[in-house]
């Protein structure tokens, strides 16, 4: 089964200025404690994962197309997703990603919604 990709008709994963960024950069490596000697640290996946913080304003037209791409294509979030997002380099790439926890929005303006979510992305 081909991974969906995130709709053309949805802005960059840019997020708002307030947005985008991450309290962990990188996953903490996981530690064994041993009863004599040193402890041993290694990563804990084969791949590097960094969450992302992301606020995005979308239009009545676009929070629908972005709810119905989470509802149906990553399965309310189950599945993971290629897209454009912003790497540290400040270009834009296409890269793997999934959307972790739960998906916040509000209507703070009558013709705005503001849609918050946890945005995993692969090797960024």
């Amino acid at each position: 089964m081909a991974i969906p990709s995130w709709p053309s008709t949805l802005p960059e994963l840019r997020g708002l200025a307030s947005s985008g960024g991450t309290r962990s950069l990188h996953p903490a490596p996981q530690e064994t404690q041993f009863d004599d000697g040193p402890s041993r640290r290694r990563r804990r996946q084969l791949f590097v994962t960094t969450p992302l913080s992301m606020t995005l304003r979308l239009t009545p037209e676009e929070f629908v197309i972005f709810k119905a791409f989470h509802l149906n294509d990553l399965n309310t979030g189950a599945r993971r997703f290629t897209a454009p997002v912003l790497l540290p380099d400040m270009s834009i790439g296409e890269r793997i990603c999934s959307i972790v926890g739960e998906v916040g929005w509000s209507a703070p303006q009558r013709s705005k919604y503001v849609v918050t979510f946890t945005l995993v992305v692969q090797d960024w």
